[in-house]
């Protein structure tokens, strides 16, 4: 259901949707879930904004490819709490996006950022989907927004610590050694077999799809742009982090080989030291 006005914001500025933002927990384990799910944004004009959504899906063998989408979002002058995301031909489908609550970048209570989004959807394949999910700054929850987020939560009839999933945002690079062992342990793909299956991947490719920017061309453009160097930005954070992991991994398997060759040492020594005696005996 559609979240009543006395349980949503009364005023929401939409700059606080601008720069990187994490998902680090979700309702819904069809949508909300996935691992690794940051997302770009820039706000273009008050009440308006664009996003870049990049999450990864886990196939049926384990392997993890990631997908990303373009969307733009209008803030409903008759209630702020309400951002929409309409006018796409992609399926027809349309999200409002509903804030139950939020704390600003630098707020004087010293809360970290964050957005409780609660959705709502609709398109060809299914009507009244949703869920809810939570927007840090930071990659991982912060412990200390969980009081909020259980006030937060219950204003649209969820338990937070029952309903929500923590999800894992430390966006791995799996390496081709890896995919090959996962690919061999399953082979093949699992086929689709029921309506709710059916109607789950109609959604999740409506967000896949760039949807139809409505508006002046060069405003999109411009937005998608900023978002883009922001997330190649991203992309080379991850790439030295796995080059400073490699690194790391590399000392240590030197460190390990030191203390074998050492250990290896003594027991020849010993050894030698024994035998010595040994032959010592045998001569007396």
């Amino acid at each position: 259901p559609v979240p009543s006005k006395e349980n949503v914001v009364q005023s929401f500025d939409t700059s606080l949707f601008n720069g990187r933002w994490y998902i680090t927990a979700g309702q819904n384990k069809l949508f909300d879930t996935f691992p690794c799910q940051v997302h770009f944004f820039t706000n273009t004009a008050p009440g308006e904004f664009y996003g870049k959504l990049n999450w990864r899906i886990q196939e049926p063998d384990g392997e993890y490819f990631t997908r990303d989408a373009l969307q733009s979002f209008v803030q409903d002058p008759s209630n702020p709490a309400r951002l929409v995301n309409d006018g796409n031909e992609y399926l027809h489908y349309k999200d409002d996006w509903y804030i139950i609550d939020y704390a600003k970048d630098g707020n004087s209570e010293g809360t970290p950022p964050f957005a409780f989004v609660y959705y709502r959807g609709e398109n060809d394949a299914w009507t009244g989907y949703g869920g809810v999910v939570v927007y840090t700054r930071d990659a991982s929850l912060p412990e200390s927004l969980r009081p909020r987020l259980r006030e937060a939560a219950k204003k649209v009839n969820f338990d937070f610590d029952k309903d929500f999933t923590v999800t894992d945002n430390s966006c791995t690079v799996q390496s081709k050694g890896e995919k090959i062992v996962l690919r061999e342990k399953f082979a093949g793909k699992m086929a689709i077999q029921t309506e709710k299956q059916l109607q789950q991947q109609a959604v999740l490719a409506r967000t896949a799809a760039t949807n139809s920017i409505q508006g002046e061309v060069g405003v999109a453009e411009k937005a998608f742009e900023k978002i883009e160097k922001k997330a190649v930005q991203f992309e080379k954070e991850l790439a030295k982090d796995v080059v400073i992991v490699e690194k790391e991994i590399v000392k240590d398997v030197v460190k390990a080989e030191k203390e074998i060759v050492k250990d290896v040492v003594g027991v020849e020594k010993v050894i030698e030291s024994d035998v010595d005696k040994l032959i010592g005996k045998k001569q007396r």
